[in-house]
């Protein structure tokens, strides 16, 4: 039996989910949007085993059956619900004596047929198993996590603003929506020797103020002392020619820059820490 569902939507689920499919021609199984209906939902999902995504959309009907878009059909299915735009697509799936699947999709005016080998998708992923693992994790501090930057791009068909969190350092990134209508997960990048303060120490370093003397770099962001053990800090204020200008603690108008203090002061130090 067929489930009832409106062209637009459909086309927005598949476009959410499609970015997931795997190009991997090694591995069938994953070249392709699965599509389940059971209790009251159609579900789409798509992985390629470093990130999976799963829309859903409610449905009258209560059918339970599977089907499969291969992704060589995908572009051919988007642009049929995309020119059916607001109209109501039938949406069923039948398995003949071969075991191929065909998938369904009907309108008013038209009709799509996608036939698919189901000996391709025999050990499709336990995807409830693996998106209840992560949800029901539990939470646990997370210092530093590594992503891969080609697949954060995939989750900008998913919607404008999608919630995130990571259960652990080595669960995957959970993405959801609003509505619970598309849930995602993207596996974290394994480097082991990565370290948080490292990256934190440089990008403070790199913010600090600094003057170079004869090609020695001075950081200017704690106290100096001069010859008599007077502190002298930076002022925050260059002169014209960049130099940045010290001042005396508790003194206040007679600046110098630190070659000069240096110079007219020195020799100069920082304290001990």
């Amino acid at each position: 039996m067929p489930v009832n569902i409106g062209a637009h939507n459909l086309h927005r689920t598949l476009k959410q989910i499609s970015p997931h499919v795997s190009d991997d021609d090694t591995l069938p199984v994953l070249n392709a949007v699965r599509i389940e209906a059971e209790g009251g939902n159609l579900f789409a999902l798509a992985t390629d085993r470093y990130t999976m995504a799963v829309a859903r959309i409610a449905t009258v009907e209560t059918e339970t059956w599977q089907a499969y878009i291969p992704v060589e059909s995908l572009p051919a299915v988007l642009a049929w619900l995309h020119v059916a735009d607001t109209g109501v697509v039938q949406v069923a799936a039948e398995r003949d004596a071969s075991g191929s699947i065909a998938l369904t999709l009907t309108t008013a005016t038209s009709n799509m047929r996608i036939v698919a080998d189901s000996s391709d998708y025999t050990h499709y992923p336990n995807w409830r198993k693996t998106i209840g693992d992560q949800l029901e994790s539990d939470m646990e501090p997370v210092p530093m996590t590594s992503f891969t930057t080609e697949f954060l791009a995939r989750w900008q068909e998913a919607g404008t603003v999608l919630h995130a969190w990571q259960a652990g350092p080595r669960k995957a990134l959970v993405l959801a929506d609003d509505d619970a209508g598309f849930l995602g997960l993207q596996m974290p990048v394994r480097y082991e020797n990565a370290k948080r303060e490292p990256l934190i120490s440089q990008w403070l370093t790199a913010f600090k103020p600094t003057v170079e003397i004869d090609g020695e770099i001075h950081r200017l962001d704690g106290p100096w002392l001069d010859a008599d053990d007077d502190e002298w800090e930076f002022t925050g204020r260059r002169n014209q020619s960049g130099e940045p200008l010290m001042s005396l603690v508790g003194i206040e108008g007679d600046d110098h820059t630190f070659a000069e203090l240096i110079t007219s002061f020195g020799p100069v130090k920082q304290p001990a820490a």
